[in-house]
């Protein structure tokens, strides 16, 4: 096979030079827990990913495609090809070569090309991105918005729910990709079956293998009925599945709000058997096909799967996926939750390894599969750098939303991670994930949901005081009552100056105003920010409710249809002395506006930029920027919702997070996307491409494609947005074979 290669704190008054460069993923500075040197502690978290075998860098090895339904984001790990515990490389260079999805996102090969293919939730279904290799590059199209059948005399959805997981797989092994999948409404599940190959076996010379063409053949496959009441799997009921009139229909009653199906071929005998999670349940039942591969009976059913080994349980929606990641040529199982909230958010990936043998066929290994090589801080991760111990080296202090606790109210937590490094060469260690200063309270003991840390000189005596925010708005007071170690053994101040900001505060101490007294920034849940300026004293600061701008600078970075933006403010100098505010947002992207000393009580400030590190962190982004290795450019901090972190810099650390592919690279920089934000039109330009016969698409962030009017000479191609509905679109710009893509964010 020919190889080819894919592309694609504290409070600081920062005077440095700040860059609209490229921003570069940071992932080999050392992290140690625990005593143990984390593998690859910059990941970011995982909360309820998905996998799939994928090669990514076409070595004949199966690397991992990782979804992570927390936030939609995509990781991808590189196979070795050691076999071990260490195998898989976070590599997160090739995150950029896949389309924004929704839901759930499974990589099969449909027409057996040998290049990728994803099916992923689409609006009431399924939807389908075909993989090819252009310029050595591997890039998806749209070849299927939606999944459909054939219901004479008209062609049907497949409905395939956001909150199941579905099967794609050859369920009759006739070579193609059929779709198991829970129906709208009733218990049983549904089998389309692809006919490609049987029009294809006709000689039909209109056949296109990479066409589909679905008939549902039963709405009762394997004759087997979910309770609708229980986690109970009722078998053996044929009759049950038949309508009056004999013909076979979906049995009645509720339909769960949720069901993740894995298929196997258990006993090796040709046939589809299943691993069936169920909503609101920890286990997974088995499914055994008494049957065949050209009619499925399910015969057998138990909750406790492998009964043979420890069984499998997850808290509280558990998901099974096949991969040979111990390189045995073998299909192993990992399991992981399938909720984008409330489920298990450490030890949450079991590893099941196939044993290939007739008595025990799986065989479990680890509750943590790849998350114990990463830092991971529950659901949502809120870091922020901090001097703590007074030494001259950014610390990391992490709030967080909590630990899944089952059947309990979450717990926030504060983490401290000391750098042991060297002004050049940070190192992170940690200190503990439950804070407690000089003996004090263990900061879980206050029992707040989601705390948000911010520092700063509060009170005026030289010390760097703590303020929390928290869900429900308040801001609570720790007086620093340590020396050149910083200790807050207790919260002096509950609900800080009686301020309630709004839900998911998050709060950032600045003298924004320039009259050397802290003022304070907080983020909310509804995408806004509010201003609480002082206006008492440096020892005796004052913030009251009506000395306060609940919208600064006019901002709101919720998306359209949404009420939810978790604005997480940030506030840097330039070395010319202009005041930047970058926002973590929970879209994934770090916002960059000026703020205008003019504004700051009432009227907007501009914004410089929608996407400012170029990479989709994860819902609930927050941002804290620092320069630790004291070279001049900034690091930038990012947490999200899946409770990781990650790292960028505006200088390049590791060569290896960069697609290296000379052919494309410069020509993807050369692709100049403007205005950006664009209210009626955007243009597209090239220096020195001719552009007068490129085709210019534009998709949404489900995949579809926009109908736009596109109107293109020489030297630009110009897209009207004026009927596009406010949000993030992806532009590609095809021209002499040649493919180029950029983001546009659109705000009519």
């Amino acid at each position: 096979m020919k190889k080819y290669l894919f592309l694609s704190f504290s409070f600081l008054i920062l005077q440095l030079s700040f860059s609209q460069t490229p921003k570069y993923r940071v992932v080999s500075i050392p992290v140690e827990r625990n005593t143990l040197n984390l593998r690859q502690p910059w990941v970011g978290g995982m909360n309820s990913p998905q996998f799939s075998p994928i090669d990514l860098n076409g070595d004949n090895l199966k690397d991992l495609f990782v979804f992570d339904r927390v936030g939609d984001k995509v990781l991808t790990y590189i196979n070795n090809g050691s076999g071990n515990d260490s195998t898989f490389n976070y590599s997160p260079k090739y995150e950029q070569l896949f389309p924004n999805m929704l839901g759930w996102a499974l990589i099969r090969d449909y027409n057996n090309d040998g290049v990728p293919d994803i099916f992923a939730h689409g609006s009431a279904g399924t939807m389908v991105f075909k993989g090819k290799i252009e310029s050595n590059l591997l890039v998806f199209d749209t070849v299927s918005p939606l999944l459909l059948y054939t219901a004479p005399p008209y062609m049907v959805n497949i409905w395939t729910s956001i909150s199941d997981l579905p099967v794609f797989t050859d369920v009759n092994f006739d070579g193609d990709i059929d779709v198991l999948s829970y129906g709208i409404i009733g218990s049983t599940i549904q089998y389309y079956e692809n006919q490609t190959m049987e029009h294809a076996g006709e000689g039909n010379p209109h056949f296109d293998v990479d066409s589909f063409q679905f008939l549902e053949i039963t709405t009762c496959w394997g004759n087997v009925i979910q309770s609708s009441i229980s986690n109970s799997i009722l078998i053996n009921q044929g009759g049950a599945c038949k309508g009056n009139d004999g013909m076979v229909s979906q049995a009645s009653g509720a339909r769960h709000a949720g069901n993740a199906i894995f298929s196997f071929d258990e006993g090796n005998d040709r046939d589809v058997d299943l691993l069936n999670g169920n909503i609101g349940y920890d286990n997974l039942s088995f499914l055994k096909n008494g049957g065949d591969s050209s009619y499925a009976n399910i015969t057998q059913w138990d909750s406790i799967y492998p009964v043979c080994n420890t069984p499998i349980l997850m808290a509280t929606y558990p998901a099974a996926f096949g991969a040979d990641v111990t390189n045995d040529g073998l299909e192993d199982i990992l399991i992981s939750p399938n909720v984008t909230a409330g489920g298990m958010d450490i030890k949450n990936v079991k590893l099941y390894k196939n044993a290939n043998n007739q008595i025990c066929n799986f065989e479990y290994q680890s509750d943590s599969f790849l998350v114990h090589d990463m830092l991971d801080f529950g659901t949502d991760s809120k870091p922020v750098f901090f001097d703590f111990n007074g030494d001259g080296l950014q610390d990391i202090i992490v709030g967080n939303f909590g630990y899944f606790r089952p059947y309990q109210t979450y717990k926030g937590t504060l983490a401290y991670y000391e750098n042991t490094g060297t002004a050049t060469q940070p190192k992170f260690k940690m200190r503990t994930e439950d804070y407690k200063g000089n003996g004090g309270t263990p900061f879980s003991d206050y029992l707040l949901v989601a705390p948000h840390p911010a520092f700063g000189d509060l009170d005026g005596d030289g010390k760097q005081d703590m303020l929390v925010g928290e869900i429900n708005g308040y801001l609570h007071f720790f007086k620093n009552t340590g020396g050149t170690i910083a200790a807050f053994p207790a919260m002096t101040t509950p609900q800080y100056d009686s301020i309630d900001a709004g839900q998911f505060s998050a709060p950032f101490i600045y003298d924004v105003n320039g009259d050397s007294l802290l003022d304070i920034l907080v983020g909310k849940k509804d995408g806004k920010i509010s201003y609480f300026w002082n206006f008492g004293t440096k020892t005796n600061p004052q913030f009251h409710k009506d000395s306060v701008n609940v919208s600064f600078g006019s901002i709101n970075i919720t998306q359209s249809g949404s009420n939810e933006g978790y604005a997480v403010p940030f506030v840097l100098k330039t070395g010319t002395g202009v005041l930047k505010l970058l926002i973590g947002t929970n879209r994934g992207a770090i916002f960059n506006y000026d703020i205008n000393p003019n504004n700051l009580r009432s009227g907007a400030f501009t914004l410089n930029d929608a996407d400012l590190l170029k990479s989709d962190a994860g819902t609930r982004a927050t941002i804290s920027v620092a320069d630790i290795n004291n070279d001049g450019l900034l690091e930038y901090l990012v947490g999200n919702s899946r409770g990781g972190l990650l790292m960028y810099s505006d200088s390049m650390w590791d060569q290896s997070t960069v697609l290296s592919t000379p052919q494309v690279l410069p020509d993807q920089m050369q692709l100049k996307i403007y205005p950006n934000p664009a209210r009626n039109y955007f243009v597209c330009a090239m220096e020195g491409v001719d552009l007068s016969s490129a085709k210019a698409e534009l998709f949404n962030i489900i995949g579809e494609r926009m109908n736009a009017p596109v109107n293109q000479n020489s030297n630009k191609i110009t897209v009207g947005t004026a009927e596009l509905s406010s949000g993030f679109y992806v532009v590609r710009i095809t021209n002499t074979g040649k493919t180029y893509t950029g983001k546009i964010l659109v705000n009519p």
